[in-house]
């Protein structure tokens, strides 16, 4: 029995030793990965990644492959501890923080870092008390110096990044595309800012300190705002951009639509590899996107910067700034008619641009050249326009967009048909006065909020000619004067017969050159209303405030005109029955003037508007009144014998425009002699302050309202000997 149990234990024995023996034994590269495994477990990652590294390649590198992978991690959390150390030294809790530190080196024990960290606490426990100066090294270690530094390069990107932005711009925005609405553009501009400034300091803050590791969540966040970001931005676009010219936005759609697309698949998908390496592509491509948005923005701003040069290149600085003057102020210089033809201080402004968007190019060769280097780096001077006098007759204007040319025009006084003048000064601010048309013109074709203050032209002579014509400073102050400035409209209504202003003011103009006594103010005012009625100035809603100033006018000379032709007519014998439409009609235009002129009722955002109605207001009350005064069926608001006015300081206009209230209530059948009278008093005393000027005395001489005045004593004394014609 115990022979058999021998040979089994025999038998076994040499099948396992067989067995062993045909075991494959470790192989190089599995001897090469444990003896690695063996200094990466020790903290030794450097000696690990050397074995690592050493497998050979016909071996099998599996091991070697996830042992690098096990280093990088270790390194990785190695790093995140000491940064976690850093942060507890910070905070005070120097344990914390060496236990941090310790550990770190337990994972890589090569680790300058965490080193550095461990002789820091010691430093800091070895201080019993911490002191001002060492606070102070500390906070200017820890927060001054690396938070400066991020600002520095966030600083320099920015800059960088809205330099390109501009360079884009001449690309993106073509030179006859028309500009979005104000309010999309301040959107796109606003969104395209907000990534570029994301993008500054997001670049410096992730490089310093690394605030997180890029995960899968990181990259699907990434490319989801992304992809909220360009469909902003198309919208935006689509918003901005008018129906009959897609054509001038295809680049800058194409553009978005490609980056877009192109970031959200390779921050979704794992096509490119490494988690940071996507997150960097969607950090790029939401770049793009703000570049592309401040590049289209930028490109339509309206900043202008206008330069005058003369024949041998010189900038000519007084030419400069009376051009610039112009661009602002272009045709606010109308002179203050008589009442017959227009409101008291009317002012019809073509120009709406403000103020701060104009510049102008510095005179001086050291300083223009200088200038022009500074204008020529910033992205947000859209327009520049240089004009250039060939002589006192000639002048050529150039506009560009983005630095690239959008029109031209050489010009001459006789292009403009002016009549020849001898002053050469007066001469060349024509030239000026027919560039800043040109250049007003031209950009209303891209920029349509300019449209309204141009009321309906379209051609830039007839706008020039209309300035010149109304303008006390651009024409020869002779007996000829009044005769030119009708030839001159009549010219610019032939230019464009679309201009409304220059077909008001030539009828106006038309009308004031004939002599007082002979004036027709019924046809007056019918050719008034007719005009006014075939005009897109009655077609106007109130919110369109660039037809406001014309309005006014038209309005308060519409009224103005039916008072004066239902004076005339009573006077010549007409019953006060037919003579009544005519008072009917006049009130209506007053009373639309006064609901225009009234800042409880129509609210207007302009400055120069809200001036001008301010301004306008009394002088539309006080036509209400004179209207009421004249009409028995309507009772004064004032009472008998009483001031219908309160403001006994008025401007000589709004006096002279009282006297004819007083006028009108001392006519009044219901009033008693002695109030009548009182009231003839007042409108002397009001005329004392009004007639400054001979002008002022020849225009009241013949002015219906003070017909029933003419055989007074005292107010020949005031107006002098009657004239039958005014010049």
């Amino acid at each position: 029995m115990y022979k058999r149990l021998i040979r089994a234990l025999a038998i076994l024995i040499v099948v396992f030793t067989t067995v062993l023996a045909a075991l494959p034994t470790d192989t190089a590269a599995q001897q090469t990965c444990k003896a690695a495994d063996g200094h990466r477990l020790a903290g030794s990652l450097d000696r690990a990644q050397e074995l690592y590294e050493s497998v050979t390649t016909d071996g099998d590198q599996s091991c070697a492959v996830e042992g690098l992978r096990l280093v990088a991690k270790a390194r990785q959390e190695a790093a995140e501890l000491v940064t976690a150390g850093q942060l507890a030294i910070r905070s005070g809790n120097l344990g914390e923080a060496a236990d941090k530190f310790r550990q770190a080196l337990g994972l890589d024990a090569g680790s300058a870092a965490a080193a550095a960290g461990i002789a820091r606490v010691a430093d800091l426990k070895s201080r019993p008390l911490p002191t001002a100066v060492s606070n102070g090294n500390r906070f200017y270690t820890d927060w001054v110096l690396p938070v400066g530094r991020l600002a520095v390069l966030a600083a320099i990107g920015l800059l960088v990044l809205y330099a390109l932005s501009g360079v884009c711009s001449r690309v993106l925005v073509k030179v006859d595309a028309v500009a979005w609405t104000a309010g999309v553009r301040r959107a796109a501009g606003s969104l395209g800012l907000v990534l570029l400034i994301a993008a500054s300091v997001m670049t410096p803050l992730f490089a310093m300190f690394n605030p997180f590791r890029p995960t899968w969540t990181q990259c699907w966040i990434g490319a989801v705002v992304l992809l909220v970001v360009g469909v902003v931005a198309v919208g935006l676009v689509f918003a901005g951009a008018r129906s009959t010219a897609w054509e001038h936005w295809r680049a800058l759609l194409l553009a978005l639509g490609v980056v877009t697309a192109a970031g959200c698949v390779l921050g979704w998908t794992a096509c490119v590899g490494a988690y940071d390496v996507r997150l960097m592509l969607v950090h790029i491509a939401l770049v793009a996107v703000g570049v592309l948005l401040t590049a289209a923005a930028l490109g339509q701003n309206l900043r202008l910067q206008v330069e005058v040069q003369q024949a041998d290149g010189e900038v000519n600085a007084a030419s400069s700034d009376y051009l610039l003057a112009r661009m602002k102020d272009l045709g606010t210089e109308a002179p203050a008619l008589h009442q017959a033809t227009s409101a008291p201080g009317s002012r019809t402004p073509l120009s709406q641009i403000p103020v701060e968007e104009l510049s102008v190019l510095p005179a001086g060769k050291v300083v223009g050249a200088l200038s022009r280097l500074f204008f020529a780096l910033r992205p947000d001077l859209t327009w520049r326009a240089r004009v250039t006098l060939v002589d006192d007759n000639r002048a050529s204007t150039a506009l560009s967009r983005n630095g690239q040319h959008a029109a031209s025009a050489v010009f001459s006084r006789a292009d403009l048909k002016l009549p020849a003048d001898s002053d050469s000064d007066r001469a060349r601010a024509q030239m000026l006065t027919g560039a800043a048309a040109f250049i007003l013109v031209h950009l209303s074709a891209v920029h349509q909020e300019l449209e309204d203050g141009l009321y309906g032209a379209r051609q830039w002579k007839s706008v020039a000619l209309q300035v010149i014509a109304k303008s006390r400073s651009l024409l020869a102050d002779d007996e000829t004067r009044v005769a030119t400035r009708v030839q001159l409209l009549a010219k610019a209504v032939d230019e464009d017969p679309d201009n409304e202003l220059a077909r008001f003011e030539y009828l106006w103009a038309n009308y004031d050159q004939q002599p007082a006594a002979e004036t027709d103010f019924e046809a007056f005012t019918r050719d008034i209303d007719q005009q006014y009625t075939r005009s897109k100035l009655c077609k106007v809603s109130d919110n369109e405030e660039g037809w406001m100033p014309l309005k006014i006018r038209v309005l308060y000379s519409s009224a103005t005109q039916l008072l004066n032709a239902y004076i005339t007519a009573i006077e010549g014998g007409t019953p006060a029955t037919q003579a009544a439409s005519m008072l009917t009609s006049a009130r209506k235009s007053a009373t639309k003037l006064s609901r225009l002129c009234d800042t409880a009722i129509t609210s207007w955002k302009r400055k120069e508007l809200c001036r001008q109605q301010a301004a306008m207001h009394p002088y539309a009350l006080n036509l209400v009144d004179c209207l009421d005064a004249l009409s028995d069926d309507v009772k004064p608001r004032a009472k008998a014998g009483q001031h219908p006015h309160d403001d006994l300081s008025a401007s000589p206009r709004l006096a002279y425009d009282h006297a004819c209230l007083h006028v009108f209530l001392a006519k009044r059948q219901d009033l008693e002699e002695h109030d009548r009278s009182q009231q003839r008093n007042y409108a002397l005393e009001d005329l004392r302050r009004a007639l400054v000027t001979d002008a002022d005395r020849e225009n009241a001489q013949t002015d219906p309202c003070f017909t029933t005045l003419r055989s007074d004593r005292h107010f020949q004394e005031l107006v002098g000997p009657l004239q039958t014609n005014r010049s």
